[in-house]
C-alpha cells in the first residue's frame, strides 16, 4: 500500500514538473523522452569555448591562455610585457582592469626588486662584522619595500583576474 502511494505521488510530481515544457522534450517510438536535435549553426557556447581567456600563474609570471585547447597567447609577470590591453580592447571594463594590472605590476615588480637588493646589501654589510648602522636600516627598508611591492603585485593579479572575467563575460555578446 505504501509503495502504491509513493508511485502515485512520484508520477503526479513528475507530471507537474514537465507541464509547460513538453515542447523541448520529444518522445521516441517506445515512449521514452529524447532530446531535440542540435542545430548545425555555431552557437555562443562554441564561440566561448574557442575564445575565452584564462591565466595560469607560476613563480613571477602568468601565461594568458585562449580557448579550451590551451593556446598560450602571451606571458605577463615580473618585468614581462605583453600587450594585454590589445587583446582585451573589445570589452571596456576589461580594458580598465588591464590598465590597472599593467600599472600595479610594474610598480610591484620594481619596488620588490629594489627591496630585495636592499636586503641583500644590508645582509652583506652586516656579515662583514662592521659596526655600521646602515645594515639594519637597509634590511628594514628592503623588507618594507618587498612588502609594499608584493602588495601591488597582489593587486595587479586581482586586476588581471577581473579583466579576464569581464572579457569572458562580454564574449558571447560580440
Amino acid at each position: 500500500m505504501l509503495a502504491l502511494g509513493v508511485t502515485a505521488l512520484t508520477a503526479g510530481s513528475l507530471a507537474a514538473q514537465t507541464t509547460g515544457h513538453t515542447s523541448a522534450i520529444t518522445r521516441n517510438q517506445n515512449g521514452s523522452p529524447t532530446l531535440p536535435a542540435q542545430s548545425a549553426t555555431k552557437d555562443s557556447a562554441q564561440v566561448y569555448d574557442s575564445q575565452a581567456l584564462r591565466f595560469e600563474s607560476r613563480w613571477g609570471s602568468a601565461d594568458i591562455i585562449r580557448g579550451s585547447k590551451g593556446e598560450v597567447i602571451g606571458t605577463v609577470g615580473w618585468f614581462r610585457e605583453f600587450d594585454l590591453e590589445k587583446v582585451l580592447q573589445s570589452s571596456p571594463r576589461a580594458l580598465t582592469d588591464a590598465q590597472e594590472f599593467r600599472v600595479n605590476n610594474f610598480r610591484g615588480s620594481l619596488v620588490t626588486a629594489i627591496g630585495a637588493s636592499l636586503v641583500t646589501i644590508g645582509i652583506v654589510v652586516a656579515s662583514n662584522n662592521s659596526n655600521n648602522a646602515s645594515s639594519p636600516i637597509l634590511i628594514i627598508a628592503g623588507a618594507g619595500g618587498i612588502g609594499w611591492g608584493l602588495q601591488h603585485l597582489n593587486r595587479s593579479y586581482a586586476a588581471l583576474s577581473r579583466a579576464i572575467w569581464w572579457y569572458n563575460r562580454d564574449l558571447p555578446n560580440r
